[in-house]
């Protein structure tokens, strides 16, 4: 829904049909069940590389007039967590950049050559950036880093296979 009074915003026009709020609403769902889906199975062990098939369905939303989030959703959600400084800046690129290059080419109206309405504006400048932020964690649930709790493994099998093993895992040195 949200996509959808984004984009009431930013249009001169707007004319929406029940089919395509209806195929918005559905193609969400589908995505969203899809980063649920791979989100859980990642937390499992075994599953970490097919469940990110299960977001296939749900990018035909990135589609057509959908494709300036799909930057976002990718790339920001695989650097979103990332500590490195051009990680942080390529994230602050492919979140804000599509809005930013949107908001130029719109800015004017090509028939009459006046400044487009405030609305307009402003839901490209801060309303773009605003989805492709919740895109970006979402991609962050399906292929971003994960960490960890307490910086070791919970599984036992992992932790001995870590190059920070603990120490508390090996057997005691010295007679028994």
């Amino acid at each position: 829904m949200a996509a959808r009074v984004w984009m009431r915003l930013v249009s001169t026009v707007p004319e929406f049909s029940w089919a395509g709020t209806l195929a918005i609403v559905v193609l969400s769902a589908v995505l969203g069940a899809g980063v649920a889906v791979s989100s859980v199975a990642r937390s499992r062990h075994g599953w970490r590389r097919v469940a990110r098939l299960a977001v296939v369905p749900g990018m035909v939303m990135f589609a057509g007039q959908g494709l300036p989030f799909l930057p976002a959703f990718v790339v920001g959600g695989l650097l979103l967590r990332r500590r490195h400084p051009i990680a942080r800046l390529a994230t602050l690129v492919v979140v804000v950049g599509p809005a930013v290059l949107l908001w130029w080419s719109e800015r004017l109206d090509e028939y009459t050559m006046l400044s487009a309405p405030y609305r307009v504006q402003i839901g490209l400048l801060l309303g773009m950036p605003l989805l492709a932020t919740v895109l970006a964690f979402a991609g962050d649930l399906v292929w971003g880093r994960r960490v960890a709790v307490g910086g070791q493994s919970a599984s036992p099998e992992r932790a001995r296979s870590s190059l920070l093993s603990d120490s508390s895992l090996e057997a005691p040195a010295g007679p028994a």
